[in-house]
């Protein structure tokens, strides 16, 4: 199972949603291999949403995608409010639905199991929940131990997304949690070793990199879930120079007075990636403070990324040129360029 975690396109410099390009992003996906488009994700800064916008990109998005094929970020806040949330779009037939874990409130892992995931699981029965594991942004984790008696007491809690970058951990998940929950990764880097891997077997993988190429990370899942190591390795090649979009560090200029310094940046996702489609025409690129765009040296780092990923497979945005009218000459991919080629 592809999931994509859908970047949220604004115009006014961030100001407005950009809703018809929102229908087209979401039209891409599942015209190029994805089985759900996850929506007001931390890709698709959900966190930086009012409720009016977030119920406005899910109406959006079901207007061109049945609500089988949606995944819904449940968002932060009050269990309350997580709660009000679901039943928005369960009311609207979506119902597979994620939720990370309470970022900042430093919670226990039990803590997290019956206070947070727990009390989600009992106020919406008719969901398909799956917990969202991601330390790194958090501060807080919900561990596999937890995670497996959460599922044992609520049959509504079908999957997990793990971005915590370790494969020991999603070992451990399907070690108690069974080979019939969905175990999805949520690290792009990691995908082709998830889902190979014979201990782990995951379902399927949560993508930010599929904004830009879903066709290449739909063959990707397929030959792992194939038990295909060489095709699944031979596709996930074709990203490596595109997965560390998640995040850029370069030095920015800064004037300090009469000094001029240079100083580290560091941009996380969703920020690289909507560069690059920024930089491809696909979007306007905007983010909501406080995210900020790239600065030039970064924005140069995006475009020289994008560039030797197409020098080095030539077909690799085809997809994103044919559907949604990516400029690849804006990155030096001319038509004719062939892998290989050196750069200018």
């Amino acid at each position: 199972m592809l999931v994509t975690a859908l970047v949220t396109p604004f115009v006014g410099g961030g100001d407005a949603l950009d809703i018809e390009r929102l229908r087209e992003l979401v039209g891409f996906q599942l015209e190029c291999g994805a089985d759900l488009v996850l929506l007001a994700g931390t890709t698709g800064e959900g966190g930086l949403l009012s409720p009016d916008e977030r119920t406005r990109v899910l109406d959006a998005a079901l207007e061109v995608a049945r609500p089988s094929r949606l995944m819904w970020a449940l968002g932060t806040g009050r269990v309350a409010d997580v709660i009000a949330s679901g039943r928005v779009a369960l009311e609207r037939g979506v119902r597979d639905l994620l939720l990370v874990d309470a970022p900042y409130s430093g919670a226990s892992s039990g803590a997290l199991r019956t206070g947070w995931h727990g009390a989600v699981a009992c106020a919406l029965p008719d969901a398909r929940l799956y917990p969202y594991a991601v330390p790194g942004r958090t501060g807080t984790e919900m561990l596999p131990d937890d995670l497996a008696r959460l599922a044992h007491d609520h049959a509504n809690v079908v999957g997990v997304k793990d971005a915590t970058g370790r494969l020991a951990r999603m070992l451990r998940v399907r070690e108690l949690c069974g080979p019939d929950f969905k175990l999805l990764c949520g690290d792009d880097h990691l995908m082709r070793d998830a889902l190979v891997d014979p201990a782990i077997r995951a379902d399927g993988v949560v993508s930010f990199v599929a904004n830009l190429v879903p066709d290449v990370v739909a063959r990707l899942v397929a030959a792992g879930l194939a038990g295909d190591a060489v095709a699944a390795r031979r596709e996930h090649e074709r990203l490596e120079l595109l997965t560390p979009l998640v995040s850029v560090t370069v030095e920015e200029s800064l004037e300090l007075g009469e000094r001029h310094l240079s100083v580290p940046q560091r941009s996380r996702n969703p920020v690289p990636v909507k560069q690059a489609l920024a930089v491809l025409g696909v979007i306007d690129g905007a983010v909501r403070a406080p995210l900020a765009a790239m600065g030039p040296h970064g924005t140069a780092r995006v475009r020289n990324m994008l560039r030797m990923a197409g020098r080095r497979h030539s077909d690799l945005f085809d997809a994103a040129e044919r559907l949604l009218g990516a400029d690849l000459g804006a990155v030096g991919l001319a038509k004719g360029t062939t892998a290989g080629s050196a750069a200018p």
